[in-house]
């Protein structure tokens, strides 16, 4: 029979894939032409392998898993590597080395020097060519999805596999100030205090829209005062710079992790390669995969016209909500909690048919790709011819100006920035602190802002007669209000009336009660 062939990690990955969904072993072990013992043995180590595979930590096609005895430093250095190539920085080998040894000083490795054979098994572990690609970002994309991609789309079904990615979003801006902050990259200053980060997510055929992750300025906005950040209808987080970085993103993917765990569910999530994404070990139900890095646009379903459909919706309700106040003689600037209620609502409002059809036009189905842009987006073609009319009344009363288009309102943020680079200080920290939220990073716990006021408690009455005033007004225009399950929340409403006044009722027996024990005495 000669000697066994030694077969590659990912190999043994799909092996043990295919047992873990129910094949049995025999028939795994025929397939892939292996004794049943070598089988049982992958098995055994099925968290190391998978965790390998999750991780990235080595190059899948290599055959053997062998650690660094540095692994400080080579994590270091790998986490380096991988930003240069995200931002196309040309490294070579003596670059390399020289890295390794200045990691090794601040990491207080003094007995280490990066000699030919170290750098060459480091090289060799994580599949690193130093050969300048003279391949174009585009036929590397091509690349990617007529082999990376079409593994996933053979492997997982349509509901499995999601794509996240972030968008800027600047939540205050109104349409005069639209010519003043288009292109602007938005990494400092002022207006980085009128910026939201928002981080989307959704699975191909748009049955899943994962809630909001937003970021931004200040941890405890005043308006917030009186409400439970966790209660919030999105997940809310802050930083100095309203940037996405790593310990931020790695909270929300192993919240993503669990969430799957629960659903017994095994899913990919498929996001870009930037410095703010980092490797995450210990996935249990999420496959995290890379795009290879590129600074191309409309590569991925996010960037292909889903993050543009769901600002449609934000901007079109900022606009419209201008009206609104204009009929009444006010004015509208929505302070962090009314723009949070917006983005939760334009994100509601993104069709599921929309999402799928980006999924298709990225070619990330296995259907084949919609023909045009039309097609894309053709389901929120309603929505659009909506705002127009929407900016035609702003027009007619000067609260749009005549210089600014309904596409220069939507794309204003289109280049803002929503992650830096990591420093060197900070890669070196993550190895030596375990990966601890940087403190200096925290976010402002005040922002100074004149829309950044408490919200008056809003009585449940209140509530009530508002959901009344709401179903009065659909039945004077004709519109039948069975699809809002307005009759729903009046009982859901009623009910905490109900519950409130049983718990006031038990506080009052037990009062009297002790009242009278007292009386007795």
């Amino acid at each position: 029979n000669g000697p066994m062939k030694t077969l590659s990690i990912r190999t043994k990955a799909n092996a043990i894939s295919e047992v873990l969904n129910g094949e049995s072993k025999a028939v795994v072990a025929k397939k892939f032409n292996v004794p049943r013992t070598t089988l049982y043995s992958w098995l055994e180590n099925k968290d190391k392998i998978l965790g390998a595979i999750n991780a990235d930590t080595f190059n899948v096609n290599r055959k053997r898993m062998r650690t660094s005895t540095h692994s400080d430093i080579e994590n270091c250095l790998l986490a380096w590597l991988r930003q240069a190539r995200a931002q196309s920085i040309p490294v070579s080998g003596a670059i390399l080395t020289e890295k390794a040894n200045q990691f090794a000083a601040q990491l207080g490795e003094a007995k280490f020097e990066c000699t030919n054979g170290w750098l060459e098994r480091f090289k060799s572990r994580h599949g690193v060519s130093l050969r300048r690609s003279q391949i174009s970002s585009a036929i590397k994309i091509d690349k990617w999805k007529t082999t990376t991609l079409a593994a996933i789309l053979s492997e997982y079904e349509p509901r499995d596999i999601y794509n996240a990615g972030e968008t800027g979003l600047f939540w205050q801006l109104l349409p005069n100030r639209t010519l003043a902050f288009k292109r602007e990259k938005c990494s400092s200053g002022k207006q980085s205090k009128q910026r939201f980060t928002v981080l989307l997510a959704a699975n191909s055929d748009g049955s899943d829209k994962r809630k909001l992750l937003i970021i931004g300025t200040s941890a405890k906005p005043h308006c917030f005062n009186g409400i439970q950040v966790n209660r919030l209808p999105v997940q809310y987080m802050a930083n100095t710079k309203a940037w996405m970085v790593s310990t931020i993103f790695e909270q929300y993917i192993r919240a993503f992790d669990r969430d799957m765990v629960g659903q017994k569910r095994k899913v990919v999530l498929i996001v870009n390669s930037c410095s703010a994404h980092p490797r995450i070990s210990g996935l249990k139900a999420v496959r995290l995969q890379f795009l290879p890095p590129n600074k191309m646009s409309r590569t991925q379903p996010l960037e292909g016209g889903i993050i543009r459909s769901f600002k449609v919706h934000y901007r079109h309700d900022l606009a419209m909500r201008m009206l609104v106040a204009s009929d009444g003689g006010k004015t509208f600037k929505p302070d962090v909690l009314t723009s949070i209620i917006m983005m939760k609502k334009a994100w509601d409002l993104v069709e599921q048919e929309t999402i799928a059809n980006c999924f298709r036009h990225c070619s990330f189905t296995r259907d084949q790709p919609a023909a045009d842009d039309k097609s894309v987006l053709g389901f929120e073609s309603e929505e659009s011819s909506h705002f127009s009319t929407t900016i035609e009344q702003l027009r007619i009363i000067g609260l749009w100006p005549k210089s600014v288009s309904k596409d220069d309102f939507i794309d204003v943020d289109a280049a803002v920035s929503v992650s830096e680079l990591t420093a060197e200080s900070d890669i070196i920290a993550t190895q030596s602190k375990s990966g601890k939220p940087d403190q200096e990073d925290e976010a402002d716990e005040e922002e100074n802002d004149d829309t950044d006021i408490p919200h008056p408690p809003i009585k449940l009455a209140a509530g009530i007669a508002a959901v009344d005033t709401l179903q009065l007004l659909l039945a004077q225009q004709g519109i039948d209000d069975a699809p809002y399950k307005l009759s729903r929340l009046s009982a859901v409403l009623a009910g905490l009336v109900s519950s409130q006044a049983r718990q006031k009722n038990i506080m009052e027996y037990f009062s009297q009660v002790n009242l009278d024990q007292y009386s007795n005495l």
